[in-house]
């Protein structure tokens, strides 16, 4: 078990009256294209979408990432065990985690499709929306790193719904490497999106 030291350690540190432990936040970076997973022709996305020329492309509105209650809280969220969470006291996101996914998301998609508007807002009309829900995004016991949930993608003539969960190994103990580890996770499933996505088309 790699990370129960440091959030015993944490606990112990909040609980403690006299002292004043101090609060360190933490945001999600914005990683550079080194995901394990690629794309199964030998060309990638963007090269994909360069060939289309002049072709009109429906905007792709990124409507909302929907966040379990857990997950909404300021402080990183923690698997203790089978059944029970916390969410640490002095570890906080620094920005809200729903804007951080939203932002990484558009960021992402942004660069997979460079000739399509991709943004947080509906600019057009029978854009194609894309909604995500997450029900996992956090650190377990056992030194797993989890993320789950699902994502609509809808316009006005079709709907498709993919679950997705990924479970990755934390290599170092501390929050800094949950962080990271969250990232690359995050960073892996915003690439699959993109080709399932492109798929479809």
């Amino acid at each position: 078990m790699s990370v129960s030291v440091f959030v015993i350690g944490s606990l112990f540190i909040s609980g403690c009256s006299g002292s004043q432990p101090q609060k360190t936040y933490y945001q999600l970076p914005v990683l550079a294209d080194s995901s394990s997973e690629k794309p199964a022709s030998s060309g990638n996305l963007a090269s994909q979408e360069s060939k289309l020329g002049a072709k009109h492309e429906r905007q792709l509105w990124i409507k909302d990432v929907n966040l379990s209650d857990y997950l909404a809280a300021p402080g990183i969220a923690y698997q203790t065990g089978e059944v029970s969470y916390i969410n640490a006291s002095n570890h906080l996101w620094a920005s809200p985690l729903q804007q951080q996914l939203k932002h990484i998301l558009i960021s992402e998609l942004s660069a997979a499709f460079p000739h399509r508007l991709v943004s947080g807002q509906e600019l057009e009309k029978d854009a194609d929306a894309l909604d995500i829900t997450i029900t996992a995004f956090h650190g377990r016991y056992d030194g797993r790193v989890l993320i789950e949930g699902y994502w609509i993608l809808s316009n006005p003539d079709n709907v498709t719904k993919r679950p997705f969960n990924l479970e990755l190994k934390q290599e170092k103990d501390g929050y800094s490497e949950l962080v990271l580890t969250l990232a690359k996770g995050y960073n892996q499933l915003t690439k699959s999106i993109a080709r399932q996505i492109a798929s479809q088309r």
